[in-house]
């Protein structure tokens, strides 16, 4: 009895130990109550991406604001494309925006000042 108690230990400890050592990769997502207009931030292989995606072309330009974990956002334009059967964009943090360093990041899609839903966070680890 002591010996199986134990094995169940050890086994229950190499889990644990194994999903805390896995990176985490959630996708923060939203979509408007009727889907035509969607965003999200994917972070696969730590290589974030804003995507937005719309069930048609309601506007030419879009703009993203990402707000650091202590400091003053940045907000760029982006032009909506077409992506497959839809619109939107897809937009690389670093390339586009300053990594200042690890924390949690704000990210909101707007249509002029007016944000197009709520904002969405991910969190970087620091500058790579």
């Amino acid at each position: 009895m002591v010996r199986c108690a134990f094995v169940v230990l050890v086994v229950a400890l190499t889990a644990a130990a194994a999903a805390s050592a896995a990176p985490e990769r959630r996708t923060a997502a939203y979509c408007s109550p009727s889907g035509d207009v969607c965003y999200r931030v994917d972070a696969p292989r730590n290589v974030v991406t804003f995507r937005l995606t719309l069930a048609a072309r309601y506007f030419a330009r879009y703009r993203l604001c990402v707000r650091p974990p202590a400091g003053a956002a940045t907000c760029k334009s982006f032009p909506v494309r077409r992506v497959g059967a839809a619109y939107g964009g897809s937009v690389r943090w670093e390339r586009n925006f300053p990594n200042r360093g690890p924390g949690f990041y704000k990210v909101t899609w707007r249509l002029g000042t007016r944000p197009l839903g709520p904002a969405l966070t991910f969190r970087s680890g620091g500058p790579r």
